[in-house]
């Protein structure tokens, strides 16, 4: 039985090994990302490849988020974190040393990237499920800026010597290192204390609860436009984000290694933005002022980095757009971790992965496809600005601010 939350303390034995754990995983993924998209490039000279490849390190978490979800409530979230993280470190180091032993076929990469993205569906829903079960509420959105922190923090290290990590080390050795990190991870995770309710036979169920969460999501109304809004939103910026890569290896003056330094600045705004919010707790009626007010800073800074060819410009726009960020996330998750009653977390945090994500394989896919007939640039700055289209009207609905400002469970 873990021990109960108090108000006071945070930084309780099952959060620091949650925390840590997903530290350490977090890292060796944020730089295998960046070494897996230039090994692609390298090999096939081909976004369309790279984004397809990307895709299918997604689609079945969209698939199976919301299953995952559903049985994240039903199942043990502590040995679910636990197998996730292990399953896929397996995976990735397996990778590694088949390519380093000439013994992985390039086509083998889309079996194992649909392997290790379906075990990572839930890992999602059971973290965000199991935080506000060893978290006190009031220490909610600190806790969450604690978890942005290190997510942050590790996107800032992977993205900014990912580039070099590749020059020196190749991909397949950092594969095998980054599958280290997450059996390290699985390994801490253990011992990890989550209260578990068993809640009667898991497969005669499973298909009910999925379905009383899709209702359950749908028929309140913050959620909804939460989701809908997320969804489209990831669709357009996802879009953009996959084409940085390309954009700096093939614009003059820019080159790999200004790619890692644009990703230190937007990540060292967000982990500026995350310690703030570490610290200074947002009363639940300014939620909505200060989500709106960073919301309108970050399509500011994204419109301006898309249309300057400046590297300084844009170093300046990804720090605040780093900031602006943070805020968003922090706010928007410690808004589901308190409004979603405790049942419904685990189907509600699945949901929620799945129509975030929903749409990413076909982002990724489409943004090479694209940029290859109309230019990496002009796609970039086309779905930034379909973003702000997206995201703007929520910004001036009522009802949404309400539910942003909202501090109680919604039955």
């Amino acid at each position: 039985m873990t021990e109960k939350p108090t108000a006071s303390k945070l930084w309780n034995r099952d959060f620091v090994l949650l925390w840590q754990g997903q530290l350490v995983s977090d890292l060796g993924q944020a730089a295998f990302t960046v070494v897996l998209g230039f090994w692609v490039l390298d090999v096939t000279n081909s976004t369309a490849i790279m984004g397809i490849i990307l895709a299918c390190f997604t689609l079945p978490r969209v698939l199976f988020g919301p299953f995952a979800g559903a049985f994240a409530d039903k199942a043990n979230k502590r040995w679910l974190i636990v197998f996730s993280d292990l399953l896929r470190g397996i995976l990735y180091a397996a990778m590694g040393v088949m390519i380093l032993m000439d013994r992985f076929p390039f086509g083998l990469i889309y079996p194992f990237a649909l392997l290790i993205s379906f075990f990572g569906a839930f890992f999602t829903p059971a973290i965000n499920a199991a935080v506000p079960e060893i978290v006190h509420r009031d220490n909610l959105s600190r806790a969450n800026s604690a978890r942005g922190i290190s997510q942050t923090a590790s996107s800032l290290v992977g993205n900014a010597f990912g580039g070099v990590l590749y020059a020196v080390l190749r991909g397949p050795i950092f594969f095998v290192i980054n599958g280290i990190s997450f059996i390290y991870s699985a390994i801490t995770e253990v011992f990890i204390r989550i209260p578990h309710v068993k809640k009667g036979p898991m497969k005669k169920h499973i298909v009910r609860d999925m379905v009383e969460g899709f209702k359950y999501s749908w028929n309140i109304m913050g959620i909804k436009i939460l989701m809908l809004t997320g969804m489209f939103i990831n669709f357009f910026v996802t879009m953009g984000v996959t084409l940085l890569q390309p954009l700096f290896k093939n614009t003059e003056g820019f080159g790999v290694e200004r790619y890692g330094f644009a990703m230190v600045s937007l990540m060292s705004g967000a982990i500026l933005g995350m310690l703030v919010l570490s610290v200074c707790r947002i009363r639940p009626d300014q939620r909505f002022f200060y989500y709106k007010l960073s919301t309108y800073l970050m399509i500011v800074c994204m419109l301006i980095a898309g249309f300057t060819k400046s590297f300084g410009v844009i170093m300046v726009m990804a720090f605040f757009a780093g900031i602006c960020n943070s805020i968003i996330s922090v706010i928007t998750q410690t808004v589901m971790q308190v409004t979603v009653s405790q049942e419904n977390r685990g189907k509600v945090f699945g949901i929620q992965a799945t129509m975030y994500e929903g749409l990413s394989p076909l982002a990724m896919a489409l943004s090479g496809i694209i940029a290859h007939f109309a230019g990496v640039r002009p796609t970039i700055i086309g779905s930034f600005i379909l973003a702000a289209i997206i995201v703007i009207p929520t910004l001036f609905n009522k009802k949404y601010g309400k539910f942003m400002n909202s501090d109680c469970c919604i039955q």
